[in-house]
């Protein structure tokens, strides 16, 4: 049974495909095919134009020359030919490079410039006779340079860093932390400080090392152009310390003694500053050194409170949200 159906399927597939690939459907699909190629060929035929991308090269520069600014590495161009032609054109590793010798473009000076026409003048040794360039799109095909002239410039960090919750931006280290920037007298004096590229980081906990391009000057060029960054966060405490309070503003006949002597200064700080920070040897208690609490003897003599006002004038680097425990005392004036 199954070999009867299995023939019967078998036939019937036979008679559809005859149907299909029947004398008519052949001449049918014969034309079709003769048509589409006269199509193509009148097609193809035709003028057109077509735009082209080929390499630019600078080439010759001496050993004591370093380009602080390039020029475009692609040149863009729109020819005008046959439709053949240009397809031809469209094929991979149709177009060579173009070199541009430094020594027949420059003013001896730091700068280079390249005319359109020495461009397409390049160019059409790479066309048929039939094709002409009809445009080349603008582009800098101009270059500056320098004879080695440099300095060491530190890099800085641009852009917010955010890590997460309970945390904070403990420091930023690079590497290299310099580099090297070559350009003219006046344009080298002009750049102290190397950036980074803008960043946005947010959401870390743990230390983050990345590779960041830096920003580009005009006519100028860093070596090298990317540097290592590494971002450390630490976790925020809260931590207080007494620290005495000082008069300022005295007259020097005068005496102003507060009541207490010291107070509580409480602030938020890293955890690994934390362990950096001071502390007594025998007791490990948090020593005041950094902070500066004070009441302003002139401002006493103004109000004549009863209490005067204290305020927290220094306190030591990556110390934040730093607030004394309570903002007035009491004070006695004594004379000398």
């Amino acid at each position: 049974m199954k070999t009867g159906k299995s023939l019967h399927t078998f036939s019937t597939f036979r008679n559809f495909l005859s149907r299909i690939f029947n004398k008519e459907f052949l001449i049918f699909l014969f034309f079709l095919v003769l048509s589409g190629g006269f199509w193509l060929i009148m097609t193809l035929n035709e003028t057109y134009e077509r735009e082209f991308s080929i390499p630019l090269r600078l080439t010759g520069m001496p050993r004591n020359v370093v380009i602080t600014s390039d020029p475009d590495s692609v040149v863009r161009f729109t020819v005008r030919d046959k439709g053949y032609m240009l397809a031809f054109y469209g094929l991979d590793d149709t177009f060579h490079p173009i070199y541009i010798d430094y020594q027949h473009h420059n003013d001896g000076r730091s700068r280079g410039d390249i005319s359109v026409t020495d461009i397409q003048r390049q160019i059409y040794p790479q066309l048929s006779k039939s094709s002409k360039i009809t445009s080349v799109k603008g582009g800098k095909f101009s270059f500056s340079f320098n004879f080695g002239r440099h300095k060491k410039v530190p890099v800085r960090l641009l852009g917010t860093v955010t890590p997460g919750d309970n945390y904070y931006l403990a420091r930023v280290d690079f590497i290299p932390d310099s580099v090297q920037v070559y350009a003219a007298r006046n344009v080298l004096d002009s750049i102290q400080t190397v950036y980074t590229m803008r960043q946005h980081i947010t959401n870390f906990t743990d230390v983050k090392e990345l590779t960041v391009d830096l920003r580009k000057f005009t006519n100028a060029k860093c070596i090298p152009s990317k540097v290592k960054m590494k971002l450390y966060p630490d976790v925020l405490t809260e931590e207080s310390v007494e620290v005495p309070i000082e008069a300022i503003n005295m007259p020097d006949d005068k005496v102003m003694r507060t009541f207490p002597s010291k107070i509580r200064v409480n602030f938020v700080v890293g955890a690994y500053r934390m362990r950096s920070m001071p502390k007594n040897a025998e007791t490990k208690e948090l020593l005041p050194v950094g902070f500066r609490v004070v009441v302003n003897y002139k401002e006493v003599e103004e109000n004549s409170s009863e209490k005067c006002h204290v305020y927290v004038l220094t306190s030591p680097n990556g110390v934040r949200n730093v607030r004394t425990a309570v903002n007035t005392v009491d004070y006695l004036i004594e004379q000398r």
